[in-house]
């Protein structure tokens, strides 16, 4: 399994080095997953309509309130180096957010709003997609092994539905 995530996040990394709008296309992407962002998805989703903002903003409060304590307990127990980090043909494209590969955060934050959307605006449902494309946009740029978004990707689910539960 450890040649295989290895060789995945090298073909990747080295398609995106090598070809600046496969670059260029997954560092937007990865941008979406930003912290920042979901600020501005918030704000966006309030404008529409104020009450599904301010159930989602709840939800995101309750969700993102158990998700950041996880995902730092897990990144500071299994201390997982980069991929960039720990293999010298595989390169660091954009600026990691802190010092551990696992889990991605990107991919279990995306998930979570992304779910939350979903929740709100039933007719939303393509958005199930978005952190799937943006796990592998962080392979892709060198941040993290395919694990790392599969296990954040989990991570979100988790965060979400818990929330869910916590909110009816």
């Amino acid at each position: 399994m450890k040649n295989f995530e290895k060789n995945i996040c090298v073909a990747l990394n080295n398609l995106a080095s090598k070809n600046k709008v496969i670059f260029y296309m997954f560092r937007s992407v990865t941008y979406t997953g930003e912290w920042w962002m979901y600020v501005i998805y918030g704000v966006i989703i309030t404008m529409i309509d104020y009450n599904k903002g301010y159930t989602a903003l709840q939800m995101g409060l309750v969700a993102y309130g158990m998700h950041y304590p996880i995902y730092f307990l897990i990144k500071n127990i299994s201390k997982r180096n980069r991929p960039f980090e720990k293999y010298q043909n595989i390169n660091a494209l954009v600026k990691p957010p802190d010092k551990y590969s696992l889990p991605s955060g990107h991919s279990s934050a995306s998930t979570i709003s992304a779910l939350i959307i979903i929740s709100e605006f039933g007719s939303m449902e393509f958005l199930i997609i978005w952190p799937f494309v943006v796990g592998i946009s962080r392979v892709v740029l060198g941040m993290h092994y395919p694990s790392d978004s599969i296990i954040g990707i989990m991570l979100g689910y988790m965060c979400y539905y818990i929330s869910a539960l916590v909110l009816i």
